[in-house]
């Protein structure tokens, strides 16, 4: 059932990335909104459920999306599996966790992109892309996080029944 609930969350994700959210831009900077879903993904669900996600995710945004197709979900896999591999040892209840992580896994998803790009002959000045974008994105990035933390940590919560005394 969860499998569901994640795929349903990522193609609505999808759509509401491609449409709505080009509305909301700051200083022309649209949030990454599926790099920020595999993040919280892979605290709650682990690095298996979390990097096929985002090989899912990836790979949806690069056929419709991209002029070269595997980019992105490369780079989702990785991110859902190295912060994955975190989700035991970090504390499900502090808020700044997804956080934190949103921002390493967007400077490491620009660093990533723009290496692949370079070999692929594109020519982008990171500098100038980093400071008019990536730190506008780290931001808006990291503030989505910690909602749609609160908000997956709700929709992933598996009840549990106690018996006996408190």
């Amino acid at each position: 059932m969860t499998t569901f609930i994640t795929i349903l969350i990522i193609i609505i994700n999808f759509i509401l990335q491609s449409t709505i959210f080009q509305y909301f831009k700051i200083f022309e900077v649209v949030p990454n909104t599926s790099l920020v879903i595999i993040v919280v993904i892979a605290l709650l669900k682990g690095k298996k459920t979390a990097s096929i996600m985002g090989l899912l995710a990836g790979l949806l945004q690069d056929i419709i999306f991209s002029s070269v197709i595997g980019i992105n979900g490369f780079i989702y896999f990785f991110v859902g599996y190295l912060v994955g591999m975190a989700e035991n040892r970090l504390s499900k209840d502090n808020i700044l966790i997804p956080f934190i992580m949103t921002i390493f896994s967007t400077i490491f998803y620009h660093l990533v992109h723009n290496l692949f790009m370079f070999f692929l002959s594109y020519n982008i000045n990171f500098l100038v892309f980093f400071k008019n974008v990536i730190i506008i994105e780290i931001f808006y990035n990291s503030l989505i996080s910690i909602i749609l933390y609160k908000w997956f940590s709700k929709v992933f919560v598996i009840p549990s029944i106690r018996f006996g005394r408190r």
